[in-house]
């Protein structure tokens, strides 16, 4: 999972906001109320990758090259974008690939995951927009030759992916969408990057709902404002780190 060789500069500014939002506690006045309004939403406490278990066997990583499937295609496939991912879309142009449509899901399927169904129902899902896809259901980041257009600079959902997060539980899974894989000793450094990745998207959606909080003129400032809807005051953040509950 390389990182962009120098940052982008709306990502700068995104990580400046953050590290001057948080230079005094969240809760010191005259943001008290704000701060139990936010702690009644979110769960404030950043993940630990140490303190998680890992469930898959050390060494575990996908294997693209064998795969007969694409992760990037399907309506599971649907990308969530956090504030980080669209600060890099705008940074390389790419805006276009942003949307707020989102795939439909039948009862019975619902019924099945529960996973599923709680991420549609959380202030993530309301918020956020994700990746935009064909009607065929394909990543539109994807090129005829199958490749991320968006690489390094792709979301922090597929740069972890198929580690996943599962903060409720403590445990760091291996998503069952992806059957393409191996296990072997040296794979064990790529594999732990990409659960301590897991672990990272998850941190993000908290500093996401605490500049949401505290410095919405700020994001308006930066340009990302307008990608995201509005909050939705009633709904609880997933903790789950896996697109679509998968």
């Amino acid at each position: 999972m390389p990182a962009p060789a120098a940052p982008l500069p709306t990502v700068r500014r995104l990580e400046q906001l953050f590290t001057e939002v948080t230079a005094k506690p969240l809760w010191a006045p005259p943001n008290f109320w704000r701060y139990l309004r936010l702690c009644s939403r979110v769960r404030l406490r950043f993940a630990r990758l140490e303190a998680m278990t890992m469930v898959p066997p050390p060494g575990k990583v996908n294997h693209c090259a064998a795969c007969l499937d694409n992760c990037c295609i399907g309506k599971h496939a649907s990308v969530p974008l956090r504030l980080r991912d669209i600060a890099t879309l705008i940074d390389v142009g790419r805006t276009d690939l942003m949307t707020h449509a989102r795939p439909a899901f039948a009862d019975a399927e619902l019924a099945e995951r529960p996973a599923l169904r709680r991420q549609l129902g959380s202030a993530a899902w309301a918020i956020f927009p994700r990746l935009r896809q064909t009607r065929y259901y394909a990543c539109l980041a994807l090129s005829t030759a199958g490749q991320c257009t968006l690489y390094p600079h792709w979301p922090l959902s597929c740069a972890r992916f198929p580690y996943a997060l599962d903060v409720g539980g403590r445990e760091i899974f291996y998503s069952r969408r992806c059957d393409a894989f191996w296990v072997r000793p040296s794979a064990r450094e790529r594999a732990t990057a990409m659960a301590a990745g897991a672990v990272a998207a998850y941190n993000e959606t908290i500093k996401d709902f605490i500049l949401l909080s505290y410095a919405r003129a700020a994001l308006q400032e930066l340009g990302l404002a307008q990608y995201l809807r509005q909050d939705d005051a009633g709904a609880a953040v997933d903790t789950t780190t896996e697109p679509m509950g998968q």
